[in-house]
């Protein structure tokens, strides 16, 4: 049985390992982005690169994935 969700990101991820990594990776840069916006820090991380009112970063990395605004390269011997 496939997920749903999956199939709207399948084309350009193809394992949902791959998604779960690229998704985690890019979240976990927008919550350090919007803490630090928070706190009026200044940091060298890029921010949303969508425009929407969501301050979750798991949301908001899904929507730049689903708008093909980040890539994700997962090195070679992780791949296997």
């Amino acid at each position: 049985m496939k997920i749903q969700f999956f199939d709207e990101f399948e084309e350009n991820i193809k394992s949902k390992y791959k998604l779960c990594r690229a998704v985690s990776v890019r979240a976990r840069e927008l919550g350090e982005y919007l803490m630090a916006a928070r706190n009026m820090e200044r940091v060298s991380i890029k921010g949303p690169l969508v425009d929407t009112a969501s301050q979750d970063p798991l949301e908001i990395s899904f929507a730049e994935l689903r708008e093909e605004k980040i890539e994700f390269d997962i090195p070679k011997e992780e791949e296997k």
